[in-house]
Order: structure tokens, then C-alpha cells, then sequence
């Protein structure tokens, strides 16, 4: 059985727009992006903790995203 990690990593690659995370989330990009700039849950301000700016697209770890799916996200560092 593949972990979260290997699964999402094989699918969407080391980082995540805010479409594919939408995706992962099963929430609708427009709602993410909402959510996003107004948090309110400490998942939220952990996910705009680790965002990336390349340009103008945001984009999230891979590894941050599945340790969300986990359950280990304010326990582990993006990377490592």
C-alpha cells in the first residue's frame, strides 16, 4: 500500500498549486483561496506558513500537504 506521501508525490510531483491542492482537499479552488487569505484554523495558517511564490502562482510543498493529510502537520518540517 503506497503512503500519502509516494501517492501524492507521484501525482502531482514535489509541489502542489492551489488547483491540485483544492483537488487533495476536495474543496473548490475559489473556496481554498478564501480560506487561505483569511484563516481561521491553524491548518490554514500552517499551509500559508509554507507556501511558495514562484511569479505569481502559489504553490505548496508536497511533503506539507501530505503531513496535513496525515495528521502531522504542525509536528514535522517542510523537507525534512
Amino acid at each position: 500500500m503506497k503512503s500519502i506521501i509516494d501517492y501524492l508525490q507521484e501525482k502531482y510531483g514535489s509541489l502542489m498549486t492551489v488547483e491540485q491542492l483544492a483537488q487533495a482537499l476536495s474543496r473548490k479552488p475559489s473556496g481554498l483561496r478564501g480560506v487561505l487569505q483569511k484563516p481561521t484554523e491553524p491548518w490554514m495558517f500552517e499551509l500559508n506558513r509554507v507556501k511558495r511564490r514562484i511569479g505569481r502562482r502559489i504553490y505548496f510543498p508536497t511533503v506539507a500537504v501530505a503531513a496535513l493529510l496525515s495528521g502531522d502537520f504542525g509536528h514535522q518540517e517542510p523537507g525534512s
